[in-house]
């Protein structure tokens, strides 16, 4: 059996608000191993963004509590010291975040950043660490790295921009490669040029990815396994074929039939799911999706329910009233 790579058990972000508390994470567990990818998806505002943050310790210094445990190569994340999260910052573990202009420095070439990482987390002298940003601009796919080395960020296009922060988030080869919403903000062949990007850097650098995003879409081909998210909790989770053919949750489905598809004719108007997203300070004791969901009793609006195993094995869904196996949603 593949070693686990990352292990999350029972973890919650809880953040201390004028309205009390607010949990944007909410008692998640899973686990990721070597060379894998997974996906983390739901809407705005479901928690996976927090989750990522977490995992690797981004989390606000003050007016937030973390509780549970998120262990990284062996390294618990939860409790420990900034000096000692920097220790795995860009080795074990590195982020590629949603906006690639809000994480590089407008007023600093392009090489600098990557170099930065490579002194201070590697130790190179000047001479290498450039040598080494060239080569990780050349292998994300810029051309004329040499020339892009002295860009600054505003003078490459929003596709370049994303191949220079996975470039930086590459520098010191990290274990697992979080990547949130990295293809927001790009166009549909761009997009496709960033995952394929990705897939090929973990296949040639033997990573773990996780790829959250709220798009279905995104992961139907690239993960081998998924975690939906809703309210801060995980809904259902299994293997990608799974959720995707035999998925139970409702919410799961109403993530699949608002997604467009390559069928639909022209100006099809695309699904919406009804109602909005739950106030997160004033959950009800009951499911959080019940008030938009047309298979909701009494039951479901008055009692959590827990994740439960599916027929198949690795698969778990938390509904009282599931869809039958027998009806699945297809991706394309």
């Amino acid at each position: 059996m593949s070693e686990k790579l990352l292990i999350v058990k029972d973890l919650s972000t809880t953040f201390a608000t004028a309205g009390g508390p607010l949990p944007a994470v909410d008692g998640v567990s899973f686990d990721l191993e070597q060379n894998e990818t997974l996906g983390i998806v739901g809407e705005s505002g479901s928690g996976k963004t927090v989750l990522s943050r977490t995992i690797m310790g981004l989390q606000p210094r003050t007016n937030v509590t973390v509780t549970g445990s998120a262990t990284i190569n062996g390294f618990e994340v939860v409790g420990a010291s900034e000096k000692a999260k920097r220790e795995i910052w860009g080795t074990e573990v590195a982020m590629v975040f949603q906006d690639p202009m809000t994480s590089l420095n407008p007023v600093m070439r392009i090489g600098k950043q990557i170099d930065e990482a490579l002194r201070v987390r590697l130790g190179m002298d000047r001479a290498a660490a450039k040598a080494r940003a060239i080569e990780l601009l050349e292998l994300v796919g810029i051309p004329s790295p040499v020339e892009r080395y002295n860009a600054f960020p505003g003078q490459l296009s929003g596709g370049m921009r994303q191949r220079v922060v996975i470039a930086t988030a590459l520098a010191c080869s990290p274990k697992l490669l979080m990547a949130d919403e990295p293809t927001t903000g790009l166009d549909v062949t761009i997009q496709a040029q960033i995952l394929n990007l990705l897939d090929e850097l973990k296949e040639r650098l033997k990573m773990s990815v996780i790829l959250v995003t709220h798009d279905l879409g995104v992961v139907a081909t690239r993960t081998s396994r998924i975690v939906v998210m809703y309210a801060g909790r995980i809904v259902e989770t299994g293997n990608t074929r799974d959720v995707f053919y035999h998925h139970r949750m409702p919410y799961t489905r109403a993530l699949l039939e608002s997604s467009p598809k390559v069928s639909n004719l022209s100006h099809t108007r695309l699904t919406t799911i009804p109602g909005r997203p739950p106030n997160l300070l004033n959950l009800s004791d009951g499911c959080s999706f019940a008030p938009r969901c047309s298979y909701a009793t009494d039951q479901c609006h008055l009692v959590r329910p827990p994740l439960q195993a599916a027929d198949e094995p690795g698969h778990a869904f938390a509904c009282w009233n599931p869809l039958p196996t027998t009806r699945g949603a297809s991706s394309s």
